[in-house]
């Protein structure tokens, strides 16, 4: 018999958008306040102190460009493009709102992709861009009048066909920033927050007011801020230590500020990054080995010499020299032992 995929494909569409949910969460957390709602009127909402700000997730699998013909195509009752016009239509005109389609593939209308910008505004477009894509709204929608302000097209980066792995360097990232130190059990802490926004998601009941709204559907900065809180006991504390160590170096500023951009470039990276976790082992076991009565410096450059060549070309002498600074400094705070 056939299998029947639709429920499994949904599912993952789903887990998609709330792990996408999950990184702009981050992004966020240098606003004075935020609400990020999910799965009620769009897939994510962002609720500011003014604004309003809607966002669909579409994954496109096939490595081409996701094309204007296949967001106006009439999909059930309403095609991509209107239903995300619809939201920023039917909107209070006292709420300044942002309605954006967000994608794993640049967007193409015509024959050219818009491959040179993350992301636009449909006002940007050529004329004969929007007065396509009016059209095809006017068509749809049966109306005369179409406005392309505040409709907005993002392409991600982020893999959203396997988005585990980015979201947790970005949840130990985003941390090590804010808190200054590392996550205990950041395991933990991304099953604690994925946890509670499928909670939230999930919840399909009516809400009477907005406060109960947020309650069972978002997720505010306050509460997002307690659940890292919640991980800073007894954290690894070698990432401090190591832009100390940094500080205390005879170097010019700009050195200084390339070796902290490393070190907070390979902290986002160590949790996901099966190269980075494969070496820390094989390096740490070799610190085990040899003779330790060295001071860090020379413990670095016995490392480097040893290891330096084995990291693929993609990381910087900068980034592998504070990734080794990172493993002695909790080597010798026990953590291998």
């Amino acid at each position: 018999m056939p299998h029947d995929l639709s429920g499994s494909m949904s599912k993952n569409r789903f887990r998609q958008e709330l792990f996408w949910g999950i990184s702009k969460m981050f992004d966020l957390l240098d606003r004075e306040n935020f609400c990020i709602v999910f799965d009620y009127k769009c897939d994510i909402e962002i609720h500011l102190s003014n604004s309003i700000e809607f966002y669909q997730i579409k994954t496109h699998k096939v490595q081409s460009p996701y094309k204007f013909t296949a967001l106006k195509k009439i999909d059930g009752k309403q095609s991509i493009i209107a239903k995300l016009y619809l939201l920023k239509d039917a909107s209070s005109p006292d709420v300044p709102i942002k309605c954006a389609l967000v994608s794993n593939a640049f967007f193409q209308i015509g024959k050219t992709p818009k491959a040179d910008v993350e992301t636009f505004c449909f006002t940007d477009l050529d004329d004969t861009s929007q007065k396509t894509i009016m059209k095809a709204l006017q068509n749809e929608l049966k109306r005369s009048n179409v406005d392309l302000n505040n409709l907005h097209y993002i392409y991600t980066s982020m893999n959203l066909l396997y988005p585990q792995n980015d979201l947790k360097g970005k949840i130990i990232g985003s941390f090590e920033k804010i808190k200054g130190c590392e996550p205990i059990k950041p395991n933990a802490l991304y099953r604690l927050i994925v946890d509670t926004v499928e909670e939230r998601a999930c919840y399909e009941l009516s809400a009477f007011n907005y406060d109960e709204l947020v309650k069972r559907k978002g997720i505010t900065k306050s509460e997002l801020d307690n659940m890292l809180d919640r991980h800073m006991e007894k954290a690894d504390d070698s990432v401090e230590q190591v832009r100390v160590l940094i500080d205390q170096r005879q170097l010019t500023i700009r050195e200084k500020g390339k070796l902290k951009a490393a070190l907070a470039k390979i902290v986002e990276l160590e949790y996901s990054a099966k190269e980075l976790q494969q070496s820390e082992k094989k390096i740490s076991g070799y610190i085990k080995e040899i003779a330790t009565d060295v001071t860090i410096e020379q413990m670095a450059d016995i490392l480097l010499q040893q290891f330096g060549s084995r990291f693929s070309i993609e990381y910087s002498q900068e980034e592998k020299y504070v990734f080794l600074l990172l493993i002695i400094k909790r080597w010798e705070g026990g953590k291998y032992a």
